[in-house]
This record gives C-alpha cells, sequence and structure tokens, in this order.
C-alpha cells in the first residue's frame, strides 16, 4: 500500500506538469491563431504557419495520450490500494467472536437463601489512578483537601450495572518466569604514567530526598502509573456504579480527605528563575497514594498539574502550586579560573548575584536556596567569601545556603554568594 501509494503521487505530479503544458499549447494555439488572422487581414498567406500548426496540434495530441495512459494507469492504482485496503482490514478482522458460557451443578443439603459467586478474568480492561489537590488559606491556615480516584477503560463486551467496584494493583495474569541473563563481561587495564599523574573529577546533580519532601525515585515491575509499593492493594469505591463498554475513560471517586498544610514561597534560581509556592501535608489516608498525575485548583480555579510519586500512608509530601507571577528573579554567575601559590593550585572562583523584586502588591515572605559543590575528595577546598556574602543564611550538608527575605509592596533585594573551589594541580575538574 505504501508502495502503490508513493507511485500514485508521482504519477499525480507528471499529470500536472503534463496538463500544465498542454494548458501552455492551447494558449499558444489560439495566440497563432489570433496572428494568422491579423496578418491575412494586411498581407498574404505565410508558408510557415501551417507547420507550426502542425507542430502545435501534433504535441497537443501526444500530450493528451499521454494524460489518457496516466489516468488509466492511476485508476489501476487507486483500485489496487482500495483492494489491498480491503485485505488488510479482513486479515486484521478477528476471525471469530468468543464467548463462554458457565454451567454449574449445585447440591444443596438444606433449603434456604444462598449467594453464590463466580471469579473470572477478562481482557480490555484497564485502570489508571489520578487525583484532584485543592489549597485553600495561607500560611498556618492553609489546607489541602485531597480527592483521590481512578479512570477506567473496559471494553470487555459487557456493560458493567449498578456493580461494586474495586481498584486493585494485583497483577494474576503476571507469570512467574526467571529472567533471562546475559553476560556482562568487565574489563582492566593498565592506567598510563600520564594517567596516574592526573586525577580528573565531574560534577553531578544528585537528589537528596527525604520525608519532608517528594519520595525517592522507585523501580517497580507494575505498569506505568501502578507502583504499590510491592504489596497488591485495593481501593473500593463506595456506592455501586454504571460502566460501559464503550472502551472510553470514567472517572470514579474513591476517597476524600483534609489535612493541614505548610506553604511557602520558594526559590531556587539556578533551577528556575521563578518563586513557586510549595505546601507540605500528610498522607491523611490509611491508604498509599499511588504514582499519578495531580490537578491542582488554587483560590477556586485550575492552575495545572503535576505529578507525584508512591507516597505511603502517613508519609508527609510536596506539591508545586506554579509560579507567582508579581515576584521577579533574575541571576547572575561569574566565573574565574586561575593557577595561585608555589605549587600551582587551581583557584576557581564563583560571583553569583540575585536579585528580587516584589511587584504584586502584597507583602511577600521568600525563601531563596542556593547551593555549594560538596567534595568527594579530601583534596579539594571549599570555601565562601564571608566578605562577599550576604550574611543571614543557614547552610546543610549538602551544601545548601537558604536565605529568608520579607518583601513589601514594590521592595527590592539583592542577594550575594562568592565561593572558591580550590584543588591541586595534579586534579583536573571537567565541568
Amino acid at each position: 500500500i505504501d508502495a502503490l501509494g508513493d507511485e500514485y503521487r508521482a504519477a499525480l505530479a507528471v499529470m500536472l506538469g503534463a496538463g500544465h503544458e498542454r494548458a501552455l499549447l492551447l494558449t499558444a494555439g489560439k495566440a497563432v491563431g489570433a496572428q494568422i488572422n491579423e496578418r491575412l487581414a494586411v498581407g498574404a498567406f505565410d508558408d510557415d504557419w501551417p507547420a507550426t500548426l502542425t507542430r502545435l496540434r501534433d504535441e497537443r495530441a501526444r500530450l493528451e495520450a499521454e494524460l489518457f495512459a496516466l489516468q488509466g494507469e492511476q485508476e489501476d492504482r487507486a483500485r489496487r490500494i482500495a483492494d489491498l485496503v480491503r485485505e488488510l482490514e479482513l486479515a486484521l478482522a478477528p476471525l471469530a467472536d468468543y464467548q463462554a458460557a458457565l454451567i454449574a451443578e449445585l447440591e444443596i443439603e438444606a433449603a434456604g437463601r444462598y449467594v453464590i459467586e463466580w471469579e473470572y478474568l477478562v481482557p480490555c480492561a484497564i485502570w489508571r489512578p489520578e487525583y484532584t489537590a485543592e489549597l485553600g488559606g495561607r500560611g498556618r491556615e492553609a489546607e489541602v483537601r485531597w480527592t483521590s480516584a481512578g479512570t477506567v477503560w473496559q471494553a470487555t463486551g459487557e456493560d458493567w450495572h449498578q456493580v461494586q467496584l474495586s481498584f486493585s494493583t494485583e497483577r494474576p495474569t503476571l507469570g512467574a518466569e526467571l529472567p533471562l541473563l546475559d553476560d556482562d563481561r568487565l574489563r582492566a587495564r593498565d592506567k598510563s604514567d600520564e594517567e596516574k599523574k592526573t586525577i580528573e573529577v565531574t560534577s553531578r546533580d544528585e537528589v537528596i530526598a527525604t520525608t519532608q519532601s517528594a519520595p525517592a525515585k522507585r523501580e517497580s515491575d507494575t505498569p506505568p502509573g501502578l507502583d504499590d509499593g510491592g504489596e497488591a492493594r485495593a481501593f473500593v469505591v463506595p456506592n455501586p456504579v454504571d460502566v460501559p463498554s464503550d472502551g472510553r475513560p470514567h472517572r470514579l471517586i474513591f476517597e476524600e480527605w483534609s489535612a493541614p498544610a505548610e506553604t511557602e514561597q520558594l526559590c531556587v534560581p539556578e533551577k528556575a528563575r521563578y518563586v513557586f509556592l510549595r505546601s507540605l501535608q500528610t498522607n491523611r489516608s490509611p491508604m498509599p497514594l499511588l504514582a499519578g498525575p495531580v490537578a491542582l485548583i488554587r483560590d477556586g480555579g485550575f492552575v495545572g498539574r503535576s505529578q507525584i510519586a508512591y507516597v505511603a500512608a502517613q508519609e508527609r509530601f510536596a506539591l508545586s502550586w506554579g509560579s507567582e507571577d508579581g515576584l521577579i528573579v533574575l541571576r547572575d554567575v561569574e566565573r574565574q579560573h586561575e593557577e595561585k601559590g608555589l605549587r600551582k593550585h587551581h583557584h576557581h572562583g564563583f560571583a553569583v548575584r540575585l536579585y528580587l523584586a516584589n511587584q504584586s502588591g502584597e507583602r511577600q515572605r521568600v525563601t531563596i536556596v542556593e547551593r555549594l559543590p560538596v567534595a568527594e575528595l579530601d583534596a579539594i577546598e571549599v570555601s565562601i567569601d564571608e566578605k562577599g556574602t550576604t550574611p543571614g543564611f543557614t547552610r546543610n550538608d549538602q551544601g545548601h545556603l537558604t536565605w529568608e527575605r520579607d518583601l513589601g509592596p514594590g521592595a527590592e533585594a539583592e542577594l550575594r554568594l562568592r565561593f572558591a573551589v580550590v584543588m591541586p594541580q595534579n586534579v583536573q575538574w571537567r565541568g
């Protein structure tokens, strides 16, 4: 089909060119006829006119014959493509409609009312979690209202009418097969004399996750969005629901709760030159929150979407509610490298300048975070220039420096950070 389509488009381009040329010949023939009429009115008949008219007529006839032949070939290609498309549709269509009937033979010792259940698996049904978070209030009065829902798609062939639905992470069809093992060959070589003299170090970013922030990334064998922490979970929809077999998404709420939140205006200008509103809250559900998308509602309006990873029950997690448009952040970095001392130590100097402005019309308290490199080698020294650095910061073990600034309407603030990374001559910094 693809090859015939390419031939069809190529032949169509040839036909368009021939048609354009035929139109030019028709225009030329009319021009020659008009010229003959004008010349005959004032002079004798020119002997070259019959040959000119014959050439135009022959060329037009050749083009019309070519167009006729191309049109026939195009019709053949179109019929062939239509036949192949029908063959493809038949090849992809199911050969049979499989149906199952259950026949049960019951032996009851005593008369009475009994409940009989059958459990069976069907394909073409899947679900994924999704959440809605609504933030109300600010500061100590902030509260997050959380809604957990499951979006289900089903095309099983039977409509689910007034069913008691539960969303489970069990995987009954997951086979217990051992993985295939591959050889992992390690090769070693001796360093050259030059390599032995020089130590190369590189910069890298490393995420440090704690219980007060987003949890660390987990690896799971479940489908995307169904990380259950290694234990099968079931989330029950409280009321009976209807889910038609139409293959469309249907959102069903299975849990709602509220929790107090701690909010702050956070700015990490090295990563993004914006001030973001972040909230920290505790998962009040007795069940964990699976990884999935979160719709964010703030001040009664939709502000965007976010993502959460797996959050255990009673675990604190963070949500970002977007940037504050009225807060402006600018950042400038200068870097210098020189060799100092008799031993030619490498001296890398950094000067960071931050500028903040509050144009929101309200008083804003902003937390600004910058970071220093953390060296893994004792020979590398990282030091802060106290004179060139704005005082009032706190520093943690990961090298994060934090300032707190209270900005009134129209207020501005400037922060400076100067630090140096000093390393011996035989250490080369790539980055």
